[in-house]
């Protein structure tokens, strides 16, 4: 017994309905019977999508981590490993455009529901004579296209769909610890895929290692400045509150404020608001895009944020304060926090901090790994 989906191959998490077997492990996309294949959806891809404009320069690093990328998909998966803010996506963009050149289908695939929706903006500008379609939950009444932007978990729809298949940010949430989700992501792709990530970690490792695959490193952003160290600020966490108050007062940009918990997230919101310029953000708060947003555009000074604002996010000019518990926080999550600042060409005044009880291992192999990314410039 095994699905052809998710790959479960456990007997007890099938169950046997009046029409047969079916998998229980990946029934929150759709029930599938044993015996089934899931559906793969046909529709024609348009030919001559390859021209891609961009309205910047890319760096001679980024220029040959694309070509380098774009030629080893052509047979083999990929593992793009490049720093926060040295342009991932731009990178992918050569491979993109030398499949839908040949007819071929492709999809690229990210977490966050936000994200995709800038992407696919972004990715139109960038391929105007393809048919770019982003679907993620609440709107996919269109779900063909030329080239798909999606979150991870509508990879559902298309077993075994893509030539190429782009799995942005796999070291992260939802794809990380899911092997189930895993499976479905995979198995939506008939031909190559390519992992994008900042961190590469033991689970990560585990899937390429029965995977045929090239790597292609850039540890470098396009600014060539090193990647930013965080003041690292011992005291116990009862402390935290009275070191967030002077930090606050001398910080000369915006600051992201992360946090463990919604609930540590909404109680120094209420602390601090009447004091200092702030909002606050968590992944299911009604009023998330419209904080985020008036962060953006410098309606408040500081947000308190728990991990939804660790990845996919570019605010220039940011600095980032990081309230450390032991045991929340991993090594991927803390490098994709302090990956916020200093991003993009500009001289940026943002600085890094992160106060913590003690310095626990995710602390050492942060230090650790970005000391060693900052020696290859």
């Amino acid at each position: 017994m095994k699905c052809a989906r998710c790959g479960n191959s456990d007997p007890s998490l099938f169950y046997r309905g009046h029409r047969g077997y079916y998998c229980r492990k990946c029934i929150r996309f759709s029930r599938i019977l044993l015996e089934e294949e899931p559906e793969s959806p046909e529709y024609e891809v348009a030919r001559g999508c390859q021209d891609h404009f961009f309205s910047f320069r890319l760096s001679r690093e980024q220029l040959l981590a694309s070509k380098m990328c774009a030629d080893c998909a052509e047979t083999d998966d990929v593992l793009l490993h490049c720093v926060c803010g040295s342009g991932k996506t731009e990178i992918a963009v050569e491979a993109i455009g030398r499949y839908l050149s040949q007819g071929k289908k492709v999809a690229y695939a990210i977490s966050r529901k936000e994200v995709v929706i800038e992407l696919g903006q972004r990715f139109s500008k960038i391929f105007p004579n393809a048919r770019v379609t982003a679907v993620y939950g609440g709107h996919h009444e269109e779900t063909f296209g030329d080239l798909i932007v999606c979150t991870c978990h509508q990879l559902y729809r298309y077993y075994r769909t893509f030539d190429l298949l782009i799995l942005d940010e796999v070291d992260a949430f939802p794809l990380k610890g899911d092997e189930a989700l895993m499976n479905v992501a995979l198995n939506s792709c008939r031909g190559k895929v390519i992992f994008s990530t900042a961190t590469v970690d033991s689970s990560l490792k585990k899937i390429l290692d029965r995977r045929v695959y090239k790597k292609v490193c850039l540890y470098r952003r396009p600014s060539g400045r090193p990647l930013p160290l965080p003041k690292v600020i011992f005291l116990p966490d009862l402390l935290f509150p009275l070191c967030l108050i002077f930090l606050m007062r001398q910080c000369e940009t915006p600051c992201i404020i992360f946090v463990s918990s919604r609930k540590q997230c909404t109680f120094l919101y209420r602390l601090f608001s009447p004091f200092f310029s702030c909002t606050y953000v968590y992944s299911d708060l009604k009023e998330r895009e419209e904080n985020i947003r008036a962060f953006r555009e410098g309606r408040f000074r500081f947000i308190f944020s728990t991990t939804v604002l660790e990845r996919g996010i570019t605010i220039p000019n940011v600095s980032v304060i990081i309230l450390m518990k032991k045991g929340i926080f991993d090594e991927s999550s803390l490098i994709q926090m302090l990956g916020r600042v200093d991003r993009g060409i500009e001289v940026s005044n943002g600085k890094a901090f992160l106060l913590t009880e003690r310095k626990d291992e995710a602390v050492v192999r942060t230090l650790n790994g970005l000391k060693e990314v900052n020696t290859y410039r």
